[in-house]
């Protein structure tokens, strides 16, 4: 089985710094800043959904993400923290045998420096990351160009794990099993009114239902 693997939210709680990449857009944007609560509930989409879901107007947009990565590449990417059990699940999945991939909306640019942050760059085959010019920023998009990049393997060889109803959208887009990843930022009702396949409470429950394969058909 290919293992394609949401980062934010499912791999790392990369939230401080996004939060805070996203406050320091909007004051070099002259807008006010949304609480705390409004920014936390807007991490996961591609940072262009997240800025116009947050108030950003459509001809700011490209503004807005120039300041924020303006931060997160300097500051941002090292505000964060791996997940509890996660180097356990990777470990677990290679060691059966499985295929490991990355599927974020995260930049290329900055998934590569966190990847290489964390160590584990090398565990991932192929590491899918939107790109830099948004020419593919959603789940879908990042989805199409890993799986090219992974050989185009059949649909029911693969499944995504990922936190958000836009992972799980993603995968469906592509005809993927999905897992919801329920520690990270979407929740059960999310994942579930999503049509997540299966759900998982901790990382090490990915290994064993990717090992059980007992997927909806």
């Amino acid at each position: 089985m290919i293992v394609l693997l949401d980062l934010d939210g499912t791999v790392w709680d990369s939230e401080p710094g996004i939060v805070a990449c996203l406050r320091h857009a909007f004051a070099q944007l002259g807008l006010a800043v949304p609480d705390h609560d409004a920014l936390a509930g807007g991490v996961g989409p591609p940072l262009q959904t997240m800025l116009a879901e947050l108030g950003v107007p459509g001809d700011r947009l490209d503004e807005g993400v120039a300041h924020y990565r303006e931060r997160y590449l300097r500051a941002g990417v090292f505000e964060a923290s791996l997940y509890e059990g996660v180097i356990d699940m990777l470990d677990g999945l290679a060691g059966s045998g499985h295929r490991l991939a990355t599927a974020t909306s995260k930049g290329e640019v900055p998934t590569g420096i966190m990847l290489d942050h964390f160590g584990l760059t090398h565990r991932f085959e192929v590491v899918g990351a939107a790109t830099m010019d948004a020419t593919a920023v959603t789940k879908a998009q990042v989805l199409a160009r890993t799986l090219a990049a992974l050989g185009d393997p059949a649909p029911e060889e693969c499944v995504l794990v990922g936190d958000r109803s836009y992972d799980v959208e993603g995968a469906a887009a592509h005809g993927l099993h999905c897992i919801g990843a329920t520690w990270g930022y979407g929740g059960v009702e999310e994942l579930r009114m999503a049509g997540a396949h299966l759900l998982a409470a901790r990382p090490l429950d990915v290994c064993a239902l990717v090992d059980g394969g007992s997927f909806p058909t």
